[in-house]
């Protein structure tokens, strides 16, 4: 009964013209597929996949994709955030790859972990990475790879952005926690803006604004060196370096930003780059918005929750009667 209002919800959400396939490697759980590869071989252009959480130490491995798809995981930090799903596992891979096939291709709320270093490369166009996990035990970095356009990268929590083959242009990055850095090609472009970042962004050609690079060293700055870039409205725990822009705000103490800076105050692993509703980053952003990943127009999600209606507590009784029934309860919330 509960799957199968998990399904209805999910299938109510999206165009009619399409169809919703389930992806589970549980044995206990009916879903039409227990591979990644199978899902995908039976999926059209235009479908959606909707992906089980997996056990601790299973994964559905490497995904390649090959047509336009809609990828849906439960998100991850579900333990560590209130109200978010009724089963806790995630939906573990090691890698994806996006191919120029696959343009319009959207991929939310999945757990990509291996013990060494993971990806999702993306080489289409039009692609939307958004709400999912990317760092753990290892160089966890979302690739760009190719002449292609159009990509939005929003509300993730990964170690690295790298643009490392091609061209990419009109790349929108926001409202991410980037534990590493983001590197683009010089001649690649794009909008970079309300996330948060510990070393650096280097990039050519593009917007850099309302962003928080909060580690220390020589190597922390938003390059200005680069060319054709405007930077604005950024906080540095670092030296600014020679932009010049008077809304560019230097050696900043991280503590007075964030509600749980060192990580010490029970805050989940996300929710302390929350901001100090007084720190030096609330409304420090162009227009008086708040910096960092929490502001903007589509602040940050707690745990990758994906843009679709969610059951976060369900109560099922063993066993039912006759008279009664099988009394069921549920708790659910939509998600934007």
């Amino acid at each position: 009964m509960k799957n199968l209002i998990v399904i209805l919800i999910c299938l109510s959400f999206f165009e009619t013209g399409a169809k919703s396939w389930r992806l589970s490697n549980n044995p206990a759980v009916k879903a039409g597929f227990s591979t990644f590869e199978a899902a995908h071989a039976a999926a059209a252009a235009g479908d959606t996949i909707y992906v089980d959480g997996t056990g601790e130490y299973l994964s559905y491995g490497h995904a390649i994709i090959t047509k336009k798809l809609v990828i849906i995981g439960p998100g991850y930090f579900l333990n560590e955030n209130d109200s978010t799903q009724a089963s806790k596992i995630y939906a573990r891979l090691y890698s994806m790859v996006i191919e120029s096939s696959a343009a319009g291709t959207e991929v939310y709320g999945l757990y990509f972990y291996a013990s060494g270093t993971t990806h999702l490369t993306v080489k289409a166009s039009n692609v939307v990475i958004s709400r999912n996990f990317f760092f753990q035990n290892g160089y966890n970095i979302i690739y760009l790879n190719g002449n292609i356009q159009n990509v939005t990268i929003t509300q993730n929590y990964a170690y690295q952005i790298h643009n490392n083959s091609g061209t990419a242009s009109n790349i929108f990055v926001a409202n991410n926690f980037i534990g590493d850095r983001i590197d683009m090609q010089n001649t690649s472009s794009g909008i970079f803006i309300n996330n948060v970042v510990r070393y650096h962004i280097h990039t050519y050609n593009s917007v850099i604004k309302n962003n928080i690079i909060y580690g220390e060293g020589s190597s922390v700055v938003i390059s200005e060196s680069y060319s054709g870039n405007t930077i604005a409205n950024n906080l540095y725990a670092g030296n600014l370096g020679s932009t010049g822009n008077s809304t560019n705000k230097a050696n900043v103490n991280m503590s007075e930003v964030f509600v749980d800076f060192a990580g010490n105050q029970g805050y989940s692993t996300d929710g302390r780059w929350q901001l100090k509703p007084e720190g030096p980053a609330a409304g420090a952003g162009e227009n008086g918005i708040d910096c960092g990943m929490f502001g903007g127009s589509a602040p940050y999600v707690l745990s990758g929750l994906p843009p679709v209606p969610r059951i976060y507590e369900a109560i099922v009784p063993a066993s039912g009667s006759i008279v009664s029934g099988l009394p069921v309860i549920i708790k659910a919330k939509s998600q934007n």
